[in-house]
């Protein structure tokens, strides 16, 4: 991390960057760096152009959580925000508003709206949030109503969004939404067409104050919901039944002034056993906490911890800021002037912190927002003047931050993305008076693999669950001046695909060399010679990334003896037809997979010693690829050219 030694401060105002309040009107820190990381020049955080945007908000009922996704399909983030002046807006990165939009004469919206195809029939994605009176509203991306909806559902309250997963697992998406209902609440969960799902709603024993998370949590294939009433856990699985060991009652109850917190229950494996651990704040009138349970509802050895209070917001949010691979938990109290914590999954306090921020309501997200490498830590504070700052791991503040905002910031996070698809950082936030902002950091890479949690809710489906593990067992074959790639199928029901990095240093930084999310469990790269370092990423339709997956390297343009069994291809040119011959040193049966570009399969042929595959005229010509299996070898891949 940066040590900063000497830091010239350019303020037009007072300034006191140690303490809780700090004042940086038209101004910025300049550090001069005598030791640690160097930082790759940039210039500070600034607003894209046509931005900030103002949208009127209702006195006393702030409104939270701005999106950020390419919900036409263009290859650029729209930027979605939600009016507690009965409004919902879209705009282009460039700061137009989309067609159709915005949608007024609604109810309140003060929360995050979720954005998922949950109509395949209509192009994009279609855009869920409630109201705050009764009203769960979804919009196809030109406004319209989705067919089915709107869903009248009765009280909902202000700090809940949908959540959405294919619960049942019929290949349709399905909303899940938790409701205050004073005094019992309720979780529903709807099919996309509006219908109820099967043993829902389900109800609890006083007020849903939060949203609701998905995952599969005990690792069997099967989605479980997490849901907190205002005294208990509950963990059920697809079907509305209580998981082994669930739920965990009157948790909070019985104590003046207590309860479970605002914030979502964060489902992530910080135990490390291949289940994901449950995370949920409580509060009472003295002091908050967060408490951990591992997926069967036993405890885990450190947790609970107490935290400054009193009544907490803020979602015990999960990254790793220090480089080990574990998981760090950040956030979970109200730290009103008493510092913002960080925790090892172990329980114990991470070096250099807490830090000072004021009065904290809002969320953390965690990414490398200076391209160090290192995660970093970016987290608003609820005071009358809001600020929005960022700490490196080891708590020191990250040069030209904190960003001064119009107003307080309140119960709400940032959003981080590439919105305008040029390879650097913008950062949305959505202030309390209605101030829609875009940062950009021009020059600074975002790297979505070092992306841990990027929104609100941790993804653009709510889903609270930390999720794509890493592929598993990715490996390389050179031949000649290709490079095949291929990796295990990740678990997770909601894998889009795959993502192809490569760096020419071991380590990276790594850059993305596929355009289009890869369906396929193997990738050729044609990269010219030298040594190559590859690593894959599993993306989930909510658009997050996996951490990245081992490092294979690739020599590419080097002569090497090799034990491949296939030992050659050999295309023969022919006026009317190519003749495709694989030859093999083994006796044994070769399975050869023939694929077009497109990664469509259009052959497969079996033999031994040498197999021929002749293409006629309804074979077009370009190039294709062959995976090649003999005997118990793993696959080898090859690339034909058909001229």
């Amino acid at each position: 991390m940066c040590t900063v030694i000497m830091c010239l401060l350019l303020v037009s105002s007072t300034t006191e960057i140690s303490g809780s309040r700090t004042n940086l009107d038209d101004s910025h820190t300049i550090c001069e760096q005598s030791s640690g990381k160097t930082y790759p020049s940039r210039t500070p955080p600034e607003q894209m152009p046509g931005w900030p945007k103002q949208i009127p908000a209702a006195a006393f009922f702030a409104p939270s959580g701005v999106v950020l996704a390419d919900i036409n399909g263009d290859g650029y983030c729209e930027i979605l925000a939600g009016t507690t002046s009965n409004a919902f807006y879209i705009w282009d990165y460039q700061g137009n508003l989309l067609t159709g939009w915005p949608k007024t004469g609604i109810e309140e919206i003060q929360t995050k709206a979720a954005v998922a195809d949950i109509d395949t029939s209509f192009p994009g994605l279609e855009i869920i949030v409630p109201g705050r009176a009764n009203t769960l509203y979804a919009w196809h991306m030109d406004g319209t109503n989705v067919p089915g909806w709107p869903q009248y559902v009765g009280e909902t309250g202000g700090f809940k969004s949908p959540v959405i997963f294919d619960v049942d697992g019929d290949g349709d998406l399905e909303i899940i939404l938790g409701q205050r209902f004073y005094p019992e609440g309720r979780v529903r969960v709807y099919h996309h067409d509006g219908t109820p799902l099967a043993g829902w709603p389900k109800m609890v024993d006083y007020m849903c104050v939060s949203t609701p998370s998905v995952g599969d949590v005990d690792n069997d294939g099967v989605i479980e919901i997490c849901a907190v009433s205002f005294n208990s856990v509950y963990l059920w699985d697809k079907d509305g039944n209580d998981e082994p060991g669930w739920p965990m009652l009157n948790i909070a109850g019985g104590v003046i002034g207590g309860g479970i917190s605002y914030a979502q229950p964060v489902l992530c494996d910080i135990t490390g056993d291949g289940n994901s651990d449950v995370l949920v704040a409580t509060y009472t009138d003295y002091y908050d906490s967060v408490k951990v349970w591992q997926y069967d509802g036993s405890g885990y050895a450190g947790w609970p911890k107490s935290y400054p209070g009193p009544q907490s917001y803020v979602t015990p949010v999960t990254g790793d800021i220090d480089g080990d691979g574990d998981y760090e938990i950040f956030g979970g109290g109200h730290t009103s002037y008493n510092g913002f914590l960080a925790r090892h999954h172990t329980g114990g306090q991470v070096g250099g912190w807490p830090v000072q921020i004021h009065n904290n309501e809002c969320s953390p997200i965690i990414f490398d927002l200076d391209d160090d490498g290192d995660r970093e830590v970016i987290v608003g504070e609820n005071d009358i003047t809001g600020y929005l700052y960022a700490f490196h791991g080891d708590g020191t503040m990250v040069e030209d931050w904190p960003i001064q905002t119009t107003i307080n910031i309140y119960v709400n996070s940032a959003s981080v993305a590439d919105v305008d698809a040029d390879g650097d950082i913008e950062i949305g936030l959505l202030a309390a008076d209605g101030t829609v902002n875009l940062w950009t950091i021009e020059g600074v890479s975002l790297r979505n693999y070092l992306v841990d949690w990027g929104t609100f809710f941790h993804d653009n489906w709510n889903t609270g669950w930390v999720h794509p593990l890493p592929p598993e067992n990715l490996s390389a074959d050179v031949s000649g001046d290709t490079v095949s790639l291929t990796w295990d199928a990740n678990g997770e029901p909601d894998i889009a695909g795959y993502n192809v990095y490569r760096s020419d240093v071991s380590g990276g930084p790594y850059e993305k060399i596929n355009e289009d999310v890869v369906s396929e469990l193997f990738y050729f790269d044609i990269p010219g010679a030298g040594d190559y370092y590859y690593c894959v990423t599993a993306q989930i339709y909510a658009v997050t990334e996996s951490r990245l997956s081992n490092e294979v390297t690739a020599p590419v343009g080097v002569t090497e003896v090799t034990e491949y069994r296939v030992s050659s291809i050999t295309v023969s040119p022919n006026p009317f037809y190519n003749s495709v011959k694989f030859s093999s040193r083994s006796t044994d049966d070769m399975s050869i997979r023939i694929y077009d570009i497109t990664g469509s399969l259009v052959e497969e042929i079996v033999g031994q010693g040498s197999v021929v595959w002749q293409t006629d005229n309804a074979i077009p010509r370009g190039i294709y690829f062959a995976a090649i299996e003999a005997g118990e070898q793993e696959i080898i891949r090859k690339i034909i050219k058909l001229n």
